[in-house]
């Protein structure tokens, strides 16, 4: 309880993954399609409020959306089934097409990918979907901590994509104070210790071309 408090043990997990990986800058004049990888939705409480319930991802949903009216003609797509084993029927797809239709976007132009359960699943079904050609351009979207692991399953695929990191958690060269924040330490931490076992788990099964995927 006290480590996190006198040690930034969340800095020292989180800001390798979230600067592993940039945007491009400048961004494309022309992008052939977008991909969306799930992880903002609670399905279970959208099913039950008949509204978009996100979490603190939700920033991956207004990227893409911004992203959506900047290039009009590329191809979308949102990647995102159940994780939960128990309950198949509650959907990430249902809570994005509520979102969409909430910010005004055309849910038309969207494709859904909507069998995946994890980020494996995301960039092989979505694959399978889309049949991307080797000289397209393609943005990849999911949060920042996620995409050395995103990056290592698409070149596993042989599918080049330009990863988009958004929903950072932490300030990399910003000062460090003591918090007595503990449940938001120990939060970071989780999705730190989740992303490096991710990362060695995938490399192990096959499922990434590199442990620490670099740019």
């Amino acid at each position: 309880l006290v480590a996190p408090i006198i040690l930034p043990i969340d800095k020292w997990l989180l800001v390798p993954l979230e600067t592993r990986f940039f945007a491009p800058n400048p961004m494309p004049q022309h992008v052939d399609g977008i991909v969306l990888l799930g992880g903002a939705q609670r399905p279970s409480l959208t099913a039950y409020w008949r509204a978009p319930e996100l979490n603190a991802s939700a920033e991956t949903l207004t990227t893409f959306a911004a992203l959506a009216r900047q290039y009009p003609n590329a191809e979308l797509v949102f990647s995102g089934g159940s994780g939960d084993i128990f309950r198949q029927d509650l959907s990430e797809e249902q809570t994005v097409r509520l979102f969409f239709k909430q910010q005004g976007l055309d849910d038309s132009r969207v494709q859904y990918e909507k069998k995946s359960r994890n980020t494996y699943e995301n960039a092989l079904y979505t694959q399978r979907l889309v049949q991307p050609q080797a000289n397209q351009i393609w943005l990849m979207i999911t949060n920042a901590r996620t995409v050395p692991r995103a990056m290592g399953v698409f070149r596993k695929l042989e599918w080049k994509v330009i990863p988009l990191p958004a929903d950072h958690l932490v300030v990399p060269d910003g000062d460090w104070r003591p918090s007595l924040n503990i449940a938001a330490a120990f939060t970071e931490i989780n999705e730190g210790l989740h992303e490096w076992l991710g990362l060695v788990a995938y490399y192990l099964s096959g499922k990434s071309d590199a442990l620490f995927p670099k740019p």
